[in-house]
């Protein structure tokens, strides 16, 4: 069985853009390129329905990440009200495993925390939403 090929996102971007600059057909640019009209098709409608948007093929897949991309920038209330301690100040006695543990936990915790806020919002927006239909119903 063959394994798919994977293209990266600089290589598909390239391939787009050479197609909508006019210079070739799509079958030029398929045969150029050795991808399949199908698989090109794709990437320029995903191109197309982005708005043109340049990153659009720089997608991971699997697993999601953080959603927390610098933990320098979390306000300090997130630190408190989730109980972590911010500061940088490291015990000689603890061993690097447990260092990286903890350090892992307190990630997990604070995006947690931050998911918590973000759900609080979106809550207390709706009630004053709901809140304003029914003074208008009224």
């Amino acid at each position: 069985m063959q394994s798919r090929k994977e293209y990266s996102p600089e290589f598909k971007l390239t391939v787009v853009k050479e197609y909508l600059n006019g210079d070739k057909s799509q079958a030029q640019i398929c045969e150029k390129y050795s991808i399949s009209p199908s698989i090109f098709f794709r990437w320029l409608k995903n191109y197309k329905e982005s708005g043109y948007d340049d990153s659009v093929f720089n997608v991971s897949r699997g697993r999601p990440g953080s959603i927390i991309s610098d933990y320098s920038k979390i306000p300090p209330f997130i630190f408190e009200s989730a109980g972590v301690r911010r500061d940088d100040s490291t015990n000689p006695n603890d061993t690097i495993a447990l260092k990286r543990k903890l350090e892992y936990y307190e990630k997990i915790l604070l995006e947690k925390e931050v998911q918590l806020r973000i759900a609080l919002d979106q809550i207390e927006l709706l009630k004053k939403t709901n809140s304003k239909k029914e003074n208008q119903q009224k």
